[in-house]
């Protein structure tokens, strides 16, 4: 295995760095040291995600393309958090809500990266000081992000917060995959979610703290379903041309919490979380009427933090740390 780094532009006066991972099959990934960038996934010489071919592309993107997104990954209402018995009052950049960290969250800035290699893996380790100043959130939040990938064609990513007073922490990276050859639409993807509960959203599209079952619905892809029949149907069902949900996923690393499969190339993505969190969106990111990406989110359930109901600890303590670890594993079916 191998690495390869090199500077490909700057952010606010500091350099941006690609680093490209190698393994001994001569498959690959790019990450950018700008938000933590998940820039390519490519195995034998195809891109699975969906990618900018410019660095300034990234910049202040409202996809958050395949970017490290926090403090807290999705929607907080109103902004509005109580801890401890204290209200905050946090930054608002979706119209009255706090989206994916705010205005100065995870993906707003440029990390400093540490490599580490070994025979089976190689890793880079950024790490950064969040502080109240800078993002607006309670307290200062020392955050490592690690990624890594391995000859068995794993990308694995852990988040790691360490508190300086009490906070918040539910990040997650903002993944896009296309598994087709040309990435212009999802014909043939095929979607498996276990569980069959889904949160129930309002117009702004923040949990209402109902818990929808999702078996003989749209919404079903327990046994696995194709993403155009499951848009139809919720078409159908629900008048909603898109999928922007959050689904109900098993909190452990044994299952995986969503596996996107190409019917056509079969090529296959699993995906493993430790939390309980999963929020599929179906993208254009081309604004053309055709969805040619799908965002896969492995997160805590979004707005934890005002629905305690749900028993979705994200707060962190004064000197607490918690990890958050998601992986993401390629085959090729037969």
């Amino acid at each position: 295995m191998r690495i390869e780094k090199s500077q490909i532009g700057s952010y606010q006066g500091q350099a941006v760095y690609k680093y490209k991972l190698i393994n001994d099959y001569q498959n690959y990934i790019e990450v950018l040291s700008y938000a933590v960038t998940w820039h390519s996934f490519v195995i034998n010489g195809k891109n699975l995600l969906a990618h900018f071919n410019k660095l300034e592309d990234y910049f202040g993107t409202t996809t958050y393309l395949c970017q490290a997104v926090g403090r807290v990954a999705g929607r907080i209402s109103a902004g509005k958090a109580v801890l401890a018995g204290e209200k905050f009052q946090l930054p608002q950049n979706e119209n009255k809500n706090t989206l994916h960290g705010g205005p100065h969250g995870f993906a707003s800035t440029n990390w400093p990266a540490e490599v580490i290699e070994s025979e089976t893996e190689i890793k880079l380790r950024f790490s950064k000081k969040i502080t109240n100043e800078f993002d607006g959130f309670p307290n200062d939040l020392n955050v490592v992000i690690t990624v890594s990938f391995d000859n068995l064609n794993q990308v694995k990513m852990t988040f790691t917060g360490q508190a300086e007073g009490i906070t918040i922490f539910n990040p997650t990276n903002h993944a896009y995959f296309n598994l087709n050859d040309e990435q212009t639409n999802l014909a043939d993807h095929w979607l498996r979610i276990p569980g069959n509960q889904r949160l129930e959203l309002n117009q702004a599209k923040l949990p209402t703290g109902r818990i929808c079952q999702t078996e003989q619905t749209g919404y079903d892809f327990s046994h696995g379903q194709e993403l155009g029949a499951a848009l139809r149907a919720i078409k159908q069902e629900v008048n909603r041309g898109e999928l922007d949900d959050a689904f109900v996923v098993p909190a452990e690393m044994t299952q995986p919490v969503a596996v996107l499969t190409n019917q056509a190339t079969k090529d296959e993505i699993q995906i493993f979380s430790n939390r309980k969190g999963l929020v599929v969106y179906s993208a254009d990111l081309n604004s053309d009427g055709i969805f040619d990406a799908l965002a896969l989110e492995a997160q805590s359930l979004p707005d934890a933090v005002n629905h305690p109901e749900w028993n979705e600890d994200i707060v962190l303590k004064d000197g607490q740390t918690k990890t958050a670890e998601i992986v993401y594993k390629y085959s090729k079916l037969n």
